[in-house]
């Protein structure tokens, strides 16, 4: 491997890690101070049934890479609060799926305004030029990391 890259490789290693970190702190104590106890994993779910509609729970695990015991424990909560609700495949009655309550549409919205707020402080001390320099280059990387995953590599 080139010697620039693997510092570059490096130098995002750690700045990716540190910030997922403060972002996720942030986050964190955004939602206890406005009485929301779901967890990143939490959100990251909801993301995903919101984005994918009802899922069975292997997808969830898919999606999320874990196992689907961790998905049913986490699945139980989620029902317990009243955010996610288990229902019937109508085309297959065997099949349990799993989808939004209205209140974990409003969970995951507020959720998402919190994680905007985080974010928009970093991005409004970007200029324009590197802020679109950097969103592009973000999506051309999550591009190549799906082609990637398409093709097996």
């Amino acid at each position: 491997m080139d010697q620039d890259l693997e510092k570059y490789i490096q130098r995002f290693l750690s700045a990716n890690e540190s910030l997922r970190r403060k972002i996720g702190i942030e986050h964190r104590s955004l939602m206890e101070k406005n009485g929301t106890g779901m967890t990143r994993p939490q959100f990251f779910m909801l993301h995903i049934i919101k984005e994918h509609g009802p899922c069975k729970i292997t997808q969830l695990a898919e999606r999320l890479e874990v196992k689907p015991s961790a998905i049913t424990v986490m699945i139980d909560r989620l029902v317990l609060s009243k955010l996610v609700m288990r229902t019937q495949d109508p085309n297959d009655r065997r099949v349990v799926l799993v989808e939004l309550t209205e209140e974990g549409e409003n969970e995951l919205e507020k959720a998402r305004d919190f994680s905007k707020q985080i974010i928009s402080r970093y991005f409004s001390r970007l200029d324009s030029d590197e802020l679109a320099q950097f969103v592009h280059t973000f999506e051309k990387i999550v591009r190549i990391s799906n082609e990637n995953s398409t093709s097996g590599g």
